[in-house]
C-alpha cells in the first residue's frame, strides 16, 4: 500500500491594491508548483468575521503573510527556494 503525503494547505494574506501581495502570490504560485495556493483579504476577512480583531492587527503592517499549515513562513517578501524548502519538510 502506497501512503499519500497530505496537501499542504498555502495560504498567502494578502490586501487589496497590494502590489507585495500581487508579486508574493506569483513567486509563492511557481514554488508551489502542483499545491493549491489560496489568498485572503485581511480586511475582507474581518469584515465577514472570518477573522479575529487581534490577527488583524498583528498581520496589518506585515502583509502580505506566506502561511504554510497555519505557520507564518514569510512576510513582506520571499523567494522560490524558500517556499520549496518549506514544501519539502513536511
Amino acid at each position: 500500500m502506497r501512503w499519500r503525503r497530505r496537501v499542504p494547505e498555502v495560504v498567502v494574506v494578502t490586501r487589496a491594491g497590494c502590489h507585495l501581495c500581487d508579486v508574493m502570490v506569483r513567486v509563492v504560485s511557481r514554488a508551489a508548483g502542483r499545491v493549491p495556493v489560496t489568498t485572503r483579504d485581511l480586511d475582507e476577512e474581518l469584515a465577514a468575521g472570518r477573522l479575529e480583531r487581534s490577527e488583524h492587527d498583528r498581520w496589518t503592517t506585515l502583509v502580505p503573510v506566506l502561511l504554510v499549515d497555519g505557520r507564518e513562513l514569510a512576510c513582506h517578501r520571499t523567494d522560490e527556494a524558500t517556499v520549496r524548502r518549506a514544501l519539502r519538510r513536511r
